[in-house]
């Protein structure tokens, strides 16, 4: 009689395993897991530090390097500078003493026009410090003179009838001598400027022969020889409230 159970009809379970439960299939190896940002940061970190400290110091030594030769560039350039300022002084030495002997032949000639202008000693004294004012500040102003500013120059002080004589060697001379000082560069001038009323000061002026040192300033009669930042070549010839005769 056949078995009406809950196993009919299901093959009959397999006999027991030798040794117990049959083992499950084995499974592949897992491959080992890479290796994360985080592990392989410090050691990017490190070679990009390492990099950077070698460029670092590569540009410390270009700096160096430039800046010793900049260094040298510099005394060149001071020394060249040096020996040009020499130079410099040396030719306005030579232009100043040329300036000085100028003034003494131009002083000299308007002596016998102020002698004729007037009879009293005072007032040829006084003719003769005015004539040369007036001739240095037409001849050294601004812009060069002709020939006849200085006889329009002598007239406006001694009158149309008292003549200056010729100048033409006067003012050719003036003329050689401006345009030298104009080809050796820098920033010259004829420098007119007093403190009026002060009185003169033997390191900044010379005082008219005629004039009294103790009294104020009231005219300057000849500018001085000034290349600008330096002390006079040749100082301003100054005049005097009250001269002597």
């Amino acid at each position: 009689m056949e078995s009406s159970g809950p196993d009919r009809g299901l093959p009959a379970s397999p006999g027991p395993w030798p040794g117990g439960t049959p083992p499950l299939p084995s499974a592949a190896p897992a491959p080992a897991a890479p290796a994360s940002d985080g592990a392989r940061m410090p050691w990017r970190v490190f070679q990009e530090v390492r990099a950077l400290r070698a460029e670092v110091g590569s540009l410390r030594a270009e700096r160096e390097e430039a800046k010793g030769r900049l260094d040298k560039l510099y005394e060149v350039v001071h020394g060249l500078r040096a020996d040009r300022t020499t130079e410099l002084e040396s030719a306005h030495h030579e232009t100043s003493q040329a300036y000085s002997a100028l003034r003494d032949r131009i002083i000299g000639h308007c002596r016998s026009a102020a002698e004729a202008a007037a009879e009293q000693p005072h007032h040829r004294a006084d003719a003769h410090v005015r004539l040369c004012a007036a001739l240095f500040r037409t001849v050294l102003g601004e812009h060069p003179a002709a020939e006849e500013d200085w006889h329009r120059a002598a007239a406006g002080v001694l009158g149309p009838q008292v003549p200056l004589g010729p100048v033409t060697e006067l003012h050719r001379h003036t003329a050689e001598l401006r345009a030298r000082i104009a080809e050796l560069g820098g920033v010259h001038r004829w420098n007119f400027e007093l403190r009026l009323g002060q009185a003169p000061d033997p390191r900044l002026h010379e005082v008219w022969p005629r004039s009294d040192e103790h009294r104020p300033l009231s005219l300057c009669v000849a500018p001085a020889y000034q290349v600008v930042g330096r002390p006079p070549h040749v100082r301003p010839l100054v005049h005097t409230v009250i001269g002597r005769v």
